[in-house]
């Protein structure tokens, strides 16, 4: 008797330990969506070291990349708003003296979601437009407009580069 309460004791305390573990939860603990960096000329991932992007309307207004070699960046989004808008400040020698920026702002509809019981509630974001300024940025695209808390990425942003066959630009 007293070896099956052990045998059920450890049952029971495996199970509540598990159910507390956060491994069920494999995606993000958000809805953030990531945003890749490409080349329009080449359609292919590029790094760019003097973009700083910053967060005009997103939660706190702050700066969400500063330079360095980066190829993505998560851009948070606004529950309680309709639309986010992301400055871009290209802080590259040439451009930085001429202040050279691009927008992109997303207008979506924030669904309430619940995930799962590992990852909880959270919103959703129906993206429903998307607006850019072009004076690096050729394009952006969506690869999805439903932005949940899987870890891909939902945005692309083509940025004007030369094809290295063409010249000397980066």
């Amino acid at each position: 008797m007293r070896g099956v309460r052990s045998a059920l004791l450890g049952i029971v305390l495996a199970s509540a330990f598990a159910g507390c573990s956060s491994s069920g939860c494999l995606d993000n603990g958000s809805s953030i969506p990531l945003a890749g960096f490409y080349s329009s000329a080449t359609l292919q991932s590029i790094r760019l070291d003097s973009l700083e992007i910053s967060g005009v309307g997103a939660p706190n207004d702050s700066v969400l990349m500063y330079p360095g070699a980066n190829s993505q960046v998560y851009l948070p989004m606004n529950p309680d708003a309709e639309s986010v808008t992301w400055l871009i400040t290209y802080r590259y020698k040439a451009l930085e003296a001429f202040g050279v920026t691009d927008m992109i702002t997303l207008r979506y509809r924030a669904l309430p979601y619940f995930a799962s019981e590992a990852c909880g509630a959270m919103y959703a974001y129906r993206v429903t437009g998307v607006e850019y300024s072009g004076n690096l940025i050729d394009s952006v695209a969506l690869v999805d407009s439903l932005i949940t808390n899987t870890d891909i990425e939902r945005i692309k942003i083509f940025f004007r580069t030369e094809d290295a066959g063409e010249g000397d630009a980066q």
